[in-house]
């Protein structure tokens, strides 16, 4: 589970990751809807991959991250 900053909602999106593809700090990350969740299709632009992902939500505030990533692991 990664958690990623979104600068337009001023919050975070979490999604799981099903593939082998990894996300460093500074990526850029694209995706199509703000608001569908569920398997989704996800373009790393600094890394040139695009990948199917498992959104769990958006607008995760920082202080609640943790807590997202924690019920998402288990």
């Amino acid at each position: 589970m990664v958690g990623v900053y979104v600068d337009q909602e001023d919050g975070h999106t979490v999604f799981e990751l099903s593939s082998a593809n990894d996300i460093d700090i500074g990526d850029v990350i694209a995706w199509d809807s703000g608001t569908a969740l569920g398997t989704q299709s996800y373009r790393n632009l600094t890394k040139g991959w695009t990948a199917d992902v498992y959104v769990a939500n958006h607008g995760v505030a920082a202080a609640n991250l943790e807590v997202q990533l924690l019920a998402g692991s288990s």
